[in-house]
């Protein structure tokens, strides 16, 4: 297992701790996951980093490496130089905005060209195509749970990039190891299926879109058949016995901690729903504002968000908060 995969499952399991603190009605709680989903985006984000300055030093696809490599840092820079006018003025200028999307929406391309070119030419290079959409994916996270606009949309763009691409790895990986250990293959790629269904299960629910409880009905199914077969522990893997944890470290994917993050979080969605489990608690504004987040209708929540701003600046304004 690589360092950088043994952090992610510590950021992972800091989330889970943090979500059991916020349920505690401790507001830390949220501080904390809000934390770990920045390092988990920066580790999908270094990750390409790394990837892209080895490119380099080797001469592979060296100019398309070099303007990717620039792009990136023109994104870091205008994040910084937005992050910092936020915090002195409160009022940013429409410039940056536009240039930070459009180095953003380069980036895309160009990631978006390498892994077709990988792709028809069969070359067996997993490349930044994996690690910047889930860079995206976790940063709709960090929106998420700062209530910002256009969290939806970064949702959607990176699990429909990424249900297919982890569609073709799945089959790959089952066509090259079938022979090897026809159990322990069969097991690990109904789990990638049932990852695939709850990346979809998740994107339809947050979208309010119809048939996502179909999804998640599937996704279930398909995960308790892993989870059945998985109770076998050990099994025979290239004349070896293996048990199903060194078994999965058979995929080059981050399929195995994307499974986990989405059953977990796409599960709790419905006992919330069930009134099995309590929501997330926030003391910063109304309860209705998050009941408008909740179902899509931000001009509402905003409305009263900025209404309860007010008032508390008037509160502060003539001493009644001190």
């Amino acid at each position: 297992m690589k360092p950088i995969t043994r952090i992610r499952i510590i950021l992972f399991a800091l989330m889970i701790f943090g979500s059991f603190a916020n349920f505690a009605l401790n507001e830390w709680g949220i501080t904390l996951i809000i934390c770990c989903e920045i390092l988990m985006a920066a580790s999908f984000l270094g990750e390409i980093i790394v990837s892209v300055i080895k490119n380099i030093k080797i001469n592979y696809r060296k100019k398309l490496s070099i303007l990717m490599l620039s792009l990136i840092c023109a994104l870091l820079f205008f994040v910084f130089l937005i992050t910092t006018l936020v915090l002195i003025s409160k009022e940013v200028s429409d410039i940056f905005p536009k240039m930070l999307g459009s180095s953003f929406l380069g980036l895309i391309l160009i990631i978006i060209i390498e892994a077709l070119y990988d792709f028809f030419k069969k070359i067996e290079n997993q490349g930044n195509y994996e690690s910047f959409f889930l860079f995206i994916l976790f940063l709709a996270l960090i929106f998420k749970n700062n209530s910002w606009p256009g969290t939806n949309i970064m949702f959607v763009f990176s699990i429909l990039f990424l249900v297919p691409y982890f569609i073709n790895t799945t089959f790959k990986f089952f066509k090259e190891n079938y022979k090897s250990g026809k159990a322990l293959v069969i097991v690990l790629t109904i789990g990638s299926i049932a990852t695939v269904l709850l990346g979809l299960t998740f994107m339809m629910k947050t979208m309010h879109w119809p048939f996502a409880d179909t999804f998640f009905y599937f996704a279930t199914i398909v995960t308790l058949i892993m989870i059945g077969g998985a109770l076998k522990w050990k099994y025979i893997f290239n004349g070896t016995k293996i048990n199903i944890l060194q078994g999965l470290r058979l995929f080059k994917t981050n399929v195995i901690l994307l499974f986990f993050m989405l059953f977990i979080f796409t599960s709790y969605k419905y006992f919330v729903i069930l009134k099995l489990a309590p929501d997330f608690y926030s003391a910063d504004y109304p309860e209705s504002y998050y009941n408008y987040r909740n179902i899509n209708k931000w001009d509402k929540a905003i409305e009263i968000r900025d209404a309860y701003g007010n008032f508390l600046q008037k509160a502060e304004e003539n001493g009644f908060i001190k």
